[in-house]
C-alpha cells in the first residue's frame, strides 16, 4: 500500500550540498529527485530552495509516488522506493525502486506535477549552423577546430517564454586517460536569444589550449533530462559528466545567462 505523503516546505539557508538553520512548515511540496539507473538521490527541490541529500533521504519514504521519465522528457511510469545499501564510492543515499522501471527511464522525480510540460527536441548533430558557431566560439578561446565533432544538440524552451533555447554537447580528446594534447576540450553550452542578440554560454566547460600531462583527466559532458523538477514552469538540467574513474551528475538551473549548480553526486575515486 502507498503510504500518504504531507508536503513541507523548508526555510533556511541552502546551498550546494548545505543547508543550515533549517525547520519546516506545512506549505508546499519537497520533492526528491534520483537517477533511475544508479538510485542515488541527487537531494531535493523546495519551491525556489534547494535540499541536500543528507538532508533529503528521510523524506523519500514518505512520498507518495515517484515518476520515471526517460532522457528525452517521456513520462514512462509511476514507482515507489526503498532503501539500499549504497555504494562506497559514491556520495549520496542510494535507493531501489519497488516496481520494474522500464530500460530507457532515467530520472526518478517525486513531484505530484508533470516535471516535463515541454519536451527537448533531438537535433542533427551535423547541423552546419551549430558547427559553426561552435568552431567560432571555440576559436574566442583560443581553440582552433573547424570541424568540431558535435556529440548532442538538443533544443527546448527552457524558461517558458516561446523562445527555443540549443544545448550543443561537444568535445575532442586526443590525450591518454589523464593527459590531454593541445586544443583539446569538453563542453556543454547554452545558445540563447538576449536582447535580439544570440549569445554562447558555457554551462560546463574543460578548454586545453596548451598540451597537459598527468592530472588532466577530461570529463565528457551529456544531458541526460530536462524537467521542471521544482514546478517552477522552468526546466533544469540534469548533466552526467563521465571522467577517468569517475562520474559526476548534477542539475542545474537557468535564469536568463545566470547558471547555477544547484545539486549533484559523485561515484568512483
Amino acid at each position: 500500500m502507498m503510504r500518504s505523503f504531507t508536503p513541507y516546505v523548508l526555510t533556511g539557508l541552502f546551498g550546494l550540498g548545505l543547508v543550515g538553520g533549517v525547520t519546516l512548515a506545512r506549505a508546499e511540496e519537497i520533492v526528491p529527485i534520483v537517477d533511475a539507473a544508479t538510485g542515488q538521490l541527487y537531494g531535493a527541490a523546495a519551491g525556489g530552495n534547494w535540499v541536500a541529500a543528507a538532508d533529503a533521504q528521510e523524506l523519500v519514504t514518505q512520498t507518495l509516488t515517484f515518476r520515471a521519465y526517460s532522457k528525452d522528457g517521456h513520462y514512462l511510469r509511476n514507482t515507489t522506493l526503498e532503501p539500499d545499501k549504497g555504494h562506497e564510492t559514491c556520495s549520496t543515499p542510494t535507493f531501489d525502486s519497488v516496481q520494474t522501471l522500464p530500460n530507457d527511464a532515467v530520472t526518478l522525480v517525486g513531484a505530484s506535477w508533470n516535471a516535463a510540460p515541454r519536451r527537448p527536441d533531438a537535433l542533427d548533430p551535423s547541423s552546419p549552423v551549430y558547427r559553426d558557431a561552435l568552431s567560432q566560439w571555440l576559436q574566442e578561446q583560443q581553440i582552433n577546430d573547424a570541424q568540431p565533432d558535435v556529440k548532442e544538440l538538443w533544443r527546448v524552451d527552457l524558461e517558458g517564454d516561446r523562445r527555443d533555447e540549443v544545448l550543443i554537447v561537444a568535445s575532442r580528446h586526443r590525450g591518454s586517460a589523464t593527459s590531454t594534447e593541445a586544443g583539446d576540450y569538453s563542453v556543454l553550452l547554452l545558445r540563447k536569444l538576449v536582447d535580439e542578440s544570440v549569445l554562447t554560454v558555457p554551462i560546463k566547460s574543460q578548454l586545453f589550449p596548451q598540451a597537459c600531462t598527468a592530472e588532466c583527466a577530461l570529463e565528457k559532458q551529456e544531458v541526460i533530462g530536462i524537467l521542471d523538477l521544482n514546478g517552477d514552469g522552468r526546466m533544469e538540467i540534469i548533466v552526467r559528466s563521465s571522467g577517468y574513474e569517475s562520474t559526476t551528475q548534477a542539475i542545474y538551473t537557468i535564469d536568463g545567462t545566470d547558471i547555477k549548480k544547484r545539486l549533484e553526486w559523485f561515484c568512483g575515486a
